[in-house]
Formats: structure tokens, C-alpha cells, sequence
């Protein structure tokens, strides 16, 4: 066929089309800002097109009347044959309008979309779906609501999933300019439909899933970033800090100290801290990677904590349970004590305006403490064993003895922090 990357004309076949539309999805062709390529059957004399995307072809005849671009949908390229559809673009030239494809009518039967999600949200909590190695923290759950529910949930929540099938590649594209959030609400999605497949709500195939090669929608690229916070940033990040309700003046200064991620914090239980006055450190069960992680608490994280501690409400009475917290989490709903803190974005969205930052995530501020570990001489191997990256080379002996250059690394993010603490 040439170069289809360049040509705008090929002889249409199926294999050919089949492969236009895989090298489209791949991402291998130039494409339009919607994501599609339009192509010109060159062995045809009556305006049959190709238009391609990430979710399939279409076959059309394009013409012009009096200056004026006329387009015709004739039909699904994928199904049907080069021959038919040739033969429907030569009697639309010759004035028979019947050949055209019927209006698409999105199915409005079946289940909503809000009650597929509800069911395969409290599926995924109960353990009863688990889409892949292993069930999702409670943390991720969240996650997956606060994303979906702006941009599926809300605007379209009470149509069908017959909708949201088509809705797919749109929803990708205008989410484009954030290729993180495009790629996981697809992620997401797929999901969704993998188990409304399994419960028996859904019949067709996955609409995240190319029907050609049975690869997901191509994943926009992800700049890789290496920002962290400047001691000027977090000094105002400190200043602004202060001003918030607790618990978030303790929780931004934590997780800077700590260098674990904003969902690992959140967590954090009481019965997992030894807040010994030497030594203080903070066991993690389960970390993202899957390990446990033994977490050094400096001098500033630990008076933190124990201030937490001696103010948190406690059980009274005469049960075993007397003088320990109410609540077994460090962070707290303040409505509903049996449930840890939620909104993380909108508060960090809060910090961001007030301190100000420009370009700042969360996520930076885990790459802060590593940063500042390094840049204060501590060796990588301990910053990685701080921040909890998985080391293959390490053995349970090391692995003890690895809890002492992470305390060094911690104490120098410590000395830091207050550096920023003590600017004016």
C-alpha cells in the first residue's frame, strides 16, 4: 500500500483495512486532533472513504455539491466487505439514498451506568471481583470513585451502558491534555464492562478493547516528572498549613517527614506505631508494591504522633478497651470515627492556592523527602529503603539492618523541614 503513513489513497482490501485501523490504534499513523484518519479508496470512482480511530472504521462517501463537503456513513469497515461497501458508494452516486447506513441508535435498554458501577464498586470491596492480581486497597477504591464519577458517573450516570460503550473513545480523547487521568478512567472502565460481562449484564464485546487486535486503546504518553519541593515551597506549604483544621496541619508535615504516599498515610493505624522515646518507628502491612514496610519516625514525626495520641478521644468506662483511642485510625472522619480520612485532592487543591504552588502534585512531596535525603549525602540505598522501593538484592539481614541508614535519611528530610519551618 505505500507508506500509510504518508499516503492519503490506497486500493481498499479487507487485509488492508484491517490494517489501517490497527496502525491507527497503535498510534503509528499521523492522526486528526479527534484521534482519527481518513483514507480514499483509489480503487474506487465514486468517493468511498476510510475514516479510522482507536475504536474502529467506518466506511463513507464523501463528495461536494456546489463547494459543500457532502458525507455519507455507509457502514462498520469492520464487518462489512470492500465489494458491498463500493457498491453502496456507487449507488449513492447515482442518486439511491437507500444504500446509506440507517441513523446509529444507541440501545437504551439493559442496565445504567450507575447501577453497573454500584454493583462492581461493592464487588470489588467484598472480594468478590478482582479484576487483577489482587484486590485493591480500600485507598484505590476511593481513587476509582473520585475519578469516575465526574466524568461518567455524574454527566451520564442514568443512561445506558450501551451509551457508555460508545462514549469510550470520546471520553479519551478529551481527557487528552491529562494523559494520567485519560489513561486510568479508561483502565477503569474496562473494569466496569469486564464485570458487568461476568455478572451477565454486558453481551458485546469490551469497547475499551480494539476489536482487531484485542489490545486496549492506545495510552496517551505520560511525561516523566521530577519536581519536588524547593525549601521557599515548603516553608509556605508549613505557613499555609497551619491555618487548615487539624488533622491537616499534622498530615501535611507527616508525609513529608515519613516519605510514604498520601494513601499510606491516610491509613495509618495506632496499632501499627511504637512511639518509643528512642527509636520511634511505624509498621506498614501492606505497601503499593505489595511489602510490608518499616517505617523510622524522627524526633518531630514521633512528637507529632504523640501528640495526636494524648489528644484523641479515648474509650472510658471499665471494658479492656479503657484509655485506648476510640478510633483505631491516626486520621479520622471527624463524622464517622470507624472510617479514615477521604477528600486528599481537594485538600492538597487547598494548599496549592493558599501556599501558593505552581505544578505541584501530592506525590511530589514523597519525591521531596527523597530528594532532600540525596541532596543531604544520604546514600541511595537507604533513601530507597525510606521511601520503601523494592530491592531485590537485599536479604532479611540487610533488611534490618537497612532501618538504621533510613532513620539517617529521615533525620536529614527532618533537618530540612525545619529549615523550611524557621524562613520567614
Amino acid at each position: 500500500m505505500g507508506s500509510i503513513a504518508t499516503d492519503k489513497a490506497f486500493p481498499f482490501t479487507e487485509a488492508r483495512i484491517e490494517e489501517a485501523i490497527r496502525r491507527v490504534a497503535a498510534g503509528d499513523v499521523p492522526t486528526d486532533g479527534e484521534g482519527r484518519r481518513l483514507w480514499r479508496d483509489s480503487g474506487s470512482p465514486h468517493g468511498l472513504y476510510l475514516r479510522a480511530s482507536a475504536s474502529g472504521g467506518t466506511y463513507y462517501r464523501i463528495h461536494k455539491v456546489k463547494g459543500r463537503k457532502i458525507k455519507t456513513r455507509i457502514g462498520d469497515a469492520l464487518t462489512m466487505r470492500v465489494t458491498k461497501a463500493r457498491e453502496a458508494a456507487l449507488k449513492l452516486a447515482g442518486g439511491d439514498e437507500s444504500a446509506a447506513a440507517k441513523p446509529m441508535r444507541v440501545r437504551t435498554d439493559g442496565m445504567t451506568i450507575k447501577t453497573a458501577w454500584a454493583a462492581y464498586i461493592a464487588d470489588i470491596r467484598n472480594g468478590d471481583f478482582v479484576a487483577g492480581r489482587k484486590p485493591p486497597a480500600e485507598s484505590t477504591i476511593t481513587s476509582y470513585e473520585e475519578l469516575f464519577e465526574p466524568h461518567v458517573g455524574k454527566p451520564y450516570g442514568s443512561k445506558s451502558l450501551h451509551f457508555l460503550a460508545q462514549m469510550v473513545p470520546e471520553l479519551h480523547r478529551k481527557l487528552r491534555g491529562k494523559p494520567a487521568t485519560a489513561n486510568r478512567l479508561v483502565q477503569v472502565i474496562r473494569n466496569l464492562f469486564t464485570h458487568a460481562a461476568r455478572t451477565g449484564n454486558w453481551d458485546r464485546p469490551n469497547p475499551t478493547l480494539d476489536p482487531v487486535t484485542g489490545r486496549g486503546i492506545k495510552k496517551y504518553t505520560v511525561p516523566s516528572r521530577e519536581r519536588h519541593l524547593t525549601t521557599a515551597e515548603a516553608s509556605r506549604v508549613l505557613a499555609y498549613a497551619m491555618k487548615e483544621p487539624q488533622p491537616w496541619q499534622d498530615f501535611w508535615r507527616l508525609l513529608i517527614l515519613t516519605g510514604v504516599r498520601a494513601s499510606t498515610l491516610r491509613e495509618m493505624k495506632w496499632a501499627h506505631l511504637d512511639l518509643r522515646e528512642i527509636e520511634s518507628s511505624w509498621s506498614v502491612p501492606t505497601t503499593k508494591n505489595g511489602d510490608p514496610q518499616l517505617v523510622p519516625l524522627t524526633d518531630t514525626a514521633a512528637a507529632i504522633l504523640r501528640e495526636r495520641l494524648a489528644a484523641a478521644p479515648k474509650h472510658a468506662g471499665k471494658s479492656k478497651h479503657k484509655g485506648k483511642p476510640v478510633s483505631e485510625w491516626v486520621f479520622p472522619m471527624r463524622d464517622d470515627p470507624k472510617a479514615c480520612i477521604a477528600d486528599l485532592d481537594h485538600a492538597w487543591a487547598r494548599v496549592k492556592e493558599g501556599a501558593p504552588l505552581d505544578g505541584v502534585r501530592i506525590h511530589d512531596l514523597r519525591r521531596t523527602a527523597g530528594s532532600w535525603a540525596t541532596q543531604g549525602g544520604a546514600p541511595l540505598p537507604a533513601v530507597g529503603k525510606l521511601l520503601g522501593h523494592r530491592s531485590h538484592n537485599s536479604t532479611a539481614v540487610y533488611a534490618r539492618a537497612d532501618i538504621t541508614a533510613a532513620r539517617a535519611a529521615a533525620e536529614i528530610v527532618e533537618a530540612r523541614l525545619q529549615e523550611a519551618g524557621a524562613r520567614k
